[in-house]
């Protein structure tokens, strides 16, 4: 094969997963735009199909079981892509501080940059009992791994054990959305972007010490 063939075959393969990932944030941006007008229960997959102006088939290649893939797999690929801007294998116990209000501060700019979807997203599994069954356990899963890569790759772990290591991360992951998609949705609990951010902080680390006291 000479060394066009194969750059051709490069760029080609580059532009499918390009392509792909393109169709699949604009199957993600018009479902959540049709939950947030109509709601999940009457928004269905031929909806997301016509507004998006592509097939059926096209929606149900990447997500086979429609509706509750769509919500499953944009969880499981932005909880993957907000923990790769997120350190875990070097907190310690010198620097939680430092470390949560990093944490803090990107999980708030995840919640400004996606607002709209996020509040899509929480309408959806707060309508639908087994999505919302179906998401806890999403939940549970992600932190569970997580909590048995860190047992193994970090000295600050390995001395919790790992099922109340999952119980603080998903109390910890929980308490932050909801305060932050209550000021960000609802109403605004402080006048600027430091203070929530220190008070979360604060928070936290209150809420851990009582945590490794219960």
């Amino acid at each position: 094969m000479s060394n066009c063939s194969f750059i051709v075959i490069i760029m080609s393969s580059k532009k499918f997963s390009r392509n792909k990932q393109e169709k699949i944030d604009l199957i993600y941006k018009t479902f959540f735009t049709l939950i947030l007008k109509r709601g999940y229960h009457k928004t269905s997959t031929n909806h997301v199909a016509k507004s998006a102006k592509i097939s059926i088939g096209t929606i149900y290649k990447y997500f086979p079981k429609g509706k509750e893939d769509i919500i499953r797999k944009y969880f499981e690929e932005s909880m993957k892509h907000f923990f790769k801007r997120i350190n875990l294998i070097s907190v310690n116990n010198k620097n939680i501080r430092e470390f949560l209000n990093h944490f803090i501060l990107e999980l708030y700019k995840n919640h400004l940059e996606n607002k709209g979807y996020i509040i899509a997203f929480r309408s959806a599994i707060q309508s639908d009992k087994n999505l919302l069954n179906s998401q806890k356990k999403e939940v549970f899963i992600f932190f569970k791994n997580m909590a048995q890569e860190l047992r193994m790759t970090n000295e600050s772990f390995k001395q919790i054990p790992e099922k109340k290591l999952v119980e603080t991360f998903i109390f910890i992951y929980n308490l932050i959305n909801a305060i932050l998609y209550h000021h960000l949705s609802i109403m605004e609990l402080f006048d600027t972007d430091e203070k929530i951010i220190d008070f979360l902080s604060n928070l936290v680390i209150f809420s851990l010490n009582y945590l490794r006291e219960t």
